[in-house]
């Protein structure tokens, strides 16, 4: 199960004292809590400013993400993991769609792709195409990301709900003697 990883790997981390000299400056991150919590809020705000950094044609959106999630006080390393959705592999489909978005809601026509891409073709639309491609980007990536921050929350959730379940009718069912009591 993801909590138990994220709760073993964090508190190991956390009960480091001893880090290297390049991370001493951020002892008071590497420190607090809630920057390494494997709790609903925590993972599932992780997520969230992953994925909405992740799907915004920005660069350094690592960066950018340690900082949101810093700022947030969510789980700093999901974060940072998962704005790796829009790699080197998945730029083009992802972006792709959201100028296709964007250019849908502003009524802007569409282009497809020339038979041999050059640099200039490529600066010349950008400089045409960047607000299709920004709106597109900020609606896809606040509407994905809220959707998986709610997918991870009810998820965890209904996962507590059954695991209190099952202690709990194992509870019961050592004080009747190992029966369940069908009434």
């Amino acid at each position: 199960m993801p909590r138990k990883f994220f709760t073993r790997l964090s508190t190991r981390y956390r009960k480091k004292k001893d880090h290297p000299w390049y991370l001493r400056p951020f002892e008071y991150i590497l420190a607090h809590p809630a920057y390494f919590a494997a709790s609903r809020r925590s993972i599932g705000g992780g997520l969230w400013v992953g994925i909405f950094i992740g799907l915004l044609p920005i660069p350094g959106q690592t960066v950018l993400a340690v900082i949101g999630s810093i700022l947030l006080r969510v789980n700093v390393p999901v974060a940072a993991v998962t704005v790796w959705i829009s790699n080197p592999i998945t730029f083009v489909p992802i972006f792709y769609l959201a100028y296709r978005i964007g250019a849908i809601l502003l009524n802007i026509p569409t282009e497809a792709f020339p038979e041999e891409m050059t640099l200039a073709w490529l600066s010349e639309e950008i400089t045409l195409r960047w607000k299709p491609l920004a709106l597109g980007s900020i609606i896809m990536a606040l509407s994905v990301s809220s959707t998986v921050y709610l997918l991870v929350s009810v998820g965890w959730h209904v996962s507590t709900i059954r695991r209190y379940r099952r202690r709990h009718s194992r509870s019961i069912g050592g004080i009747h003697g190992g029966k369940k009591d069908d009434s």
